[in-house]
């Protein structure tokens, strides 16, 4: 392994590999079309077990940079736009990087408010608690991509954790990370509702930039740890043309 690929804390090992595989794609040491390693190779080059190479492989996978042939091996491919698959929870700036772009965010917002009931429904606490709620931007080279509204009740944070991120907000993105290093939760689903509307009528902090016509994706939502306790709402708003979306349909069959 090369000096600067060295295996390093905070992230997983998982999420290491995914991004020095990622960055061989885009540098060209895997070029498109051709043979990934076999996995029991890869866990011998990282010293990891195969569950753990599988697990960096299933996400270059769902970010459509790997496909894998069976009975052939798992090959690299042509890099495609960037593609949010619907049915699958990634970290924005994860998503982003896997698509020869430069991953960023601008945190427009971030401040205490209070509950409306809507909300206090969803997170299932009392009218008028105190919440955290962040706007960001996420870019691609410097593009605007996505606009998230997340909001977070604060009894999910002790008293000194919750000073730490309101004098530095962006300790919260990675968000996943965080949830999972600070907090010791893991979002296991989302119960998503997805609909159009125009830009003037997202629910975020400032106008987006754009006409205020301009046909927007807004995905409403609330993430669940396995236990069905609800952690977090997001409003993500995509405008029309910068992501395609993807979304497994099955057939019922009655």
């Amino acid at each position: 392994m090369d000096n600067h690929e060295a295996l390093v804390r905070p992230q997983s090992l998982s999420q290491q590999i995914e991004q020095i595989l990622i960055d061989r794609i885009h540098s060209g040491k895997y070029a498109p079309d051709s043979q990934l390693p076999a996995e029991v190779d890869l866990a011998a080059e990282f010293k990891v077990s195969r569950a753990t190479i599988r697990s960096a492989l299933n996400t270059l996978s769902t970010l459509g940079l790997i496909v894998r042939r069976h009975g052939a091996g798992t090959f690299i491919t042509q890099l495609p736009r960037i593609s949010n698959p619907l049915d699958q929870a990634i970290d924005f700036q994860e998503l982003i990087s896997g698509y020869c772009c430069q991953p960023s965010f601008q945190l427009v917002y971030s401040g205490l408010e209070k509950a409306s009931s809507v909300m206090a429904g969803l997170l299932q606490i009392p009218v008028d608690s105190e919440v955290l709620v962040s706007h960001k931007v996420f870019t691609a080279d410097d593009e605007p991509m996505i606009f998230c509204v997340n909001t977070l009740a604060t009894n999910l944070f002790e008293p000194d954790l919750l000073e730490q991120v309101l004098s530095a907000p962006e300790m919260l993105e990675p968000l996943f990370t965080f949830l999972e290093r600070e907090l010791d939760l893991r979002v296991e689903y989302y119960v998503a509702h997805v609909r159009p509307v125009n830009a003037d009528k997202c629910h975020f902090y400032r106008p987006l930039p754009m006409p205020t016509t301009t046909p927007v994706l807004e995905i409403d939502e609330v993430a669940y740890t396995a236990e069905g306790r609800p952690i977090f709402h997001t409003y993500e708003y995509h405008p029309e043309n910068k992501m395609s979306f993807e979304l497994i349909r099955r057939r019922v069959h009655r």
